[in-house]
């Protein structure tokens, strides 16, 4: 039985496509890790997207400061390969992960330092030829957002600037566009949400 926490059971009943869009997001996040043999995910929330992630054969690390949202990723998901924990992922060293993974986060992190805790976090604890997966809804959207996403997303990023933020740090990044469930490589300003894709990271 999956038990799911009240910030996710709420947002069930509230929206249930909400979770079908986190889903597809997760989706593309393991097709684009598939080859790598252990997983950080950092902002895993209740770490739903575990499962995809890991694929029943990876170590798995999933992150996040959500207390509830830990206890129910743990209750639901943890196993001899996956484990969660509870703390705040920022400067942080848990070795090297063929993988690193963040969706929906970086929005919620302050610019400035924070910020660039954030990404040297992901350089530090993935391997020289690992691959790096981040995704966040496209600065373009905020027009449409409800008032408590605007409340929450303290950072937004374009395309250009999410793609050279990261270009600090890995060779070679590429930018994926996606509306609802559907990733593409369509015109970026009309994208809901942004994935960047990074590789060979500059050591």
């Amino acid at each position: 039985m999956i038990r799911l926490s009240p910030h996710m059971a709420h947002n069930l009943k509230k929206d249930p496509k909400r979770l079908a869009f986190v889903l597809a997001r997760y989706s593309f996040a393991a097709q684009m890790t598939a080859d790598c043999g252990s997983i950080l995910e950092l902002g895993c929330s209740e770490g739903i997207g575990a499962a995809m992630l890991h694929g029943g054969t990876k170590q798995y690390l999933g992150m996040d400061l959500d207390t509830p949202a830990i206890e129910a990723a743990r209750n639901n998901f943890a196993s001899d390969k996956v484990c969660f924990k509870n703390e705040n992922f920022l400067n942080m060293d848990e070795g090297k992960f063929e993988a690193v993974v963040s969706l929906d986060v970086v929005e919620h992190i302050s610019k400035g330092a924070d910020e660039d805790a954030f990404f040297k976090t992901i350089h530090d604890n993935i391997t020289e030829n690992g691959v790096c997966v981040i995704g966040t809804p496209n600065i373009t959207s905020t027009p449409y957002a409800s008032p408590e996403s605007m409340r929450g997303h303290v950072n937004m990023f374009d395309a250009m600037r999410l793609k050279s933020t990261l270009e600090n740090y890995f060779k070679n990044v590429f930018i994926f566009s996606m509306n609802d469930e559907m990733v593409h490589t369509g015109f970026h300003s009309m994208a809901h949400y942004l994935f960047a894709v990074g590789c060979n990271k500059i050591t």
